[in-house]
C-alpha cells in the first residue's frame, strides 16, 4: 500500500537536510532501484570512517540502517524509526533521523580529533635541535633523505609511496644511531611545537609575510602514479618532512608536483636552531594531511593540503632498544613506542615473522615475545583475521631477557624450536 508520495517527499527532505553536507559530512539523497527514498549520511573527514542509511518505504515505514563505523558486524541490524501516515509526516520523521545521525558523525569527528592531537613530548635541548637540524640541512639525497627514513622506521608508518630508494634509506637509517636519535629529536621537536599558518611562521622567525609554506618534488616516472593513487584516497601521512616559507625555494626542489600546507601546522624553523643556510627558509614539520584539493597548472599538480593529526608523537627513545633496533639483522619494519613508564620495541621480520621487546623504565630486564606464523592446520581459519592472529599467538614464545643488547638480540633471533 502507497501512503507517501516519495518524489515528493525527496525534493522536501534534500532541501530540508542541505545544511548538513559540508566538508566533513556528506548527506546523499536519492530514490533507489527498490522505490524507496534512501538518504545516506557518510564521514567525509579522513580520521573518521562512519555511514548510516535512513530509508523510507512508499507504505510510510522509516528505517535506520545500524552504523557503519568500520568494526560493524555484518549482520548487525537495524531499526524501525516509525511509519508515516502522510507526507507531512514522512518529512519530519525522514529529517529527524537524518539530523541524529549527521549530529552522532559530528561527535564522532570531534572525538577523533581530540585523539590525533599530539600527546605531551619530552623536552629536546636546544643542542641537540640545533643538531639535527643541521643534520636535516646536509641535502636532501643525504641529512633530510636519512632522516625522513629514520622518522618512518621508528614511528611504523610506511611511506607514501615504495621504491627501492626508500628502502634503502630506512635501512640506513635503521642501522644508524646518530641518525635515529636526530630523528627522535626532531619528532618531539615538531610534535611540541606551536601551531601556525605560513603567515604566522614567516612573522616568527621575522620574514616578510607571504602566505606560503610548501615543497616541490621532482618528476619520478616510476612513483608519481603511486602518488596520484594516495593523494586521491584523500589523506597522506608524512612523520616528518620539509617545506619553505619561500615559493622560489620550495620549486627548487621540483615541479611535478608543488605540495602547499593550508592552515595551522606545526614545525621547526631548521636555520634558527642551527645558525646555518637561512636562505633556504626551510621548516621540518610532519603529520596526518587531508588532501583539500588538485589543480593541474601545465606541467604541476598543485596539491593543498591540511594538518589534521600527529605523527610520531609516541616515539620512544630507551638506549636499549635503539640498541637492539640497529643491531637485529633482516629488519623490515620497526617501530618503537613509548607508554606509561616503558617502551615497546616492534621488528618486523620478513613473511610472517615479528618480535616485540617492551622494557619497563631503566628496568635490568625485557620481555621478549616472538611471533611465527601458525603451523597449517593449529588453528587458522579461513580468512578470519581474528582466527590468524589467535592462532600465531598461540604459536608465539615469551620470554624474560637480561636487558643487554647481546641477551635481547639472540633471543630476538632465536628459531621456533630453539
Amino acid at each position: 500500500m502507497t501512503v507517501v508520495d516519495i518524489a515528493a517527499v525527496r525534493g522536501r527532505v534534500a532541501e530540508r537536510v542541505a545544511g548538513r553536507d559540508d566538508e566533513d559530512v556528506a548527506v546523499r539523497v536519492f530514490v533507489g532501484e527498490d522505490g524507496a527514498l534512501h538518504v545516506d549520511v557518510t564521514s567525509r573527514h579522513p580520521l573518521t570512517y562512519y555511514s548510516q542509511g535512513v530509508t523510507l518505504r512508499p507504505d510510510g515505514r522509516i528505517e535506520t540502517d545500524a552504523p557503519d563505523d568500520g568494526s560493524t558486524s555484518s549482520g548487525a541490524r537495524g531499526t524501525e524509526a516509525g511509519t508515516a501516515t502522510g507526507d507531512d509526516e514522512a518529512v519530519e520523521l525522514v529529517v529527524r533521523e537524518v539530523e541524529d545521525a549527521a549530529r552522532e558523525l559530528r561527535r564522532r569527528q570531534m572525538a577523533s580529533r581530540d585523539l590525533a592531537r599530539p600527546d605531551e613530548q619530552p623536552a629536546v635541548a636546544a643542542e641537540d635541535l640545533a643538531v639535527a637540524c643541521e643534520m636535516w640541512q646536509g641535502g636532501r639525497d643525504s641529512g633530510s633523505s636519512r632522516l625522513r627514513g629514520a622518522a618512518h622506521v621508528l614511528a611504523g608508518v610506511r611511506h607514501y609511496f615504495s621504491a627501492p630508494f626508500i628502502t634503502a634509506q630506512e635501512r640506513q637509517a635503521r642501522v644508524s644511531l646518530p641518525d635515529l636519535r636526530a630523528g627522535i629529536d626532531l619528532l618531539r621537536a615538531v610534535n611540541a611545537a606551536d601551531h601556525l599558518d605560513a603567515n604566522g611562521w614567516n612573522a616568527r622567525v621575522g620574514l616578510p609575510v607571504r602566505g606560503f609554506a610548501g615543497r616541490g618534488l621532482a618528476a619520478k616516472p616510476e612513483q608519481d602514479p603511486q602518488i596520484e593513487r594516495q593523494l586521491r584516497t584523500g589523506s597522506i601521512e608524512m612523520p616528518l618532512w620539509g617545506v619553505s616559507l619561500s615559493p622560489a625555494v620550495a620549486k627548487g626542489f621540483g615541479t611535478r608536483f608543488l605540495f602547499e600546507l593550508a592552515g595551522p601546522f606545526p614545525a621547526a624553523p631548521t636555520w634558527v636552531a642551527s645558525g646555518v643556510k637561512a636562505e633556504e627558509e626551510e621548516l621540518v614539520t610532519g603529520g596526518r594531511y587531508r588532501v583539500l584539493g588538485q589543480e593541474q597548472r601545465g606541467e604541476t599538480t598543485h596539491v593543498r593540503l591540511r594538518w589534521i593529526g600527529a605523527s610520531g608523537d609516541r616515539v620512544g627513545s630507551d638506549d636499549l632498544l635503539l640498541d637492539v633496533l640497529s643491531t637485529v639483522p633482516g629488519v623490515v619494519g620497526s617501530s618503537l613506542t613509548r607508554s606509561a613508564g616503558a617502551e615497546r620495541l616492534e621488528l618486523r621480520l620478513g613473511a610472517e615473522d615479528s618480535a616485540t621487546v617492551t622494557r619497563a623504565r631503566d628496568a635490568d630486564e625485557v620481555r621478549v615475545v616472538r611471533y611465527w606464523p601458525p603451523t597449517p592446520g593449529r588453528g587458522a581459519t579461513g580468512d578470519d583475521p581474528n582466527s590468524q592472529w589467535a592462532a600465531t599467538r598461540a604459536a608465539s614464545r615469551t620470554t624474560t631477557e637480561e636487558a643487554t643488547v647481546e641477551a635481547t638480540v639472540a633471543a630476538v633471533r632465536r628459531g621456533r624450536n630453539g
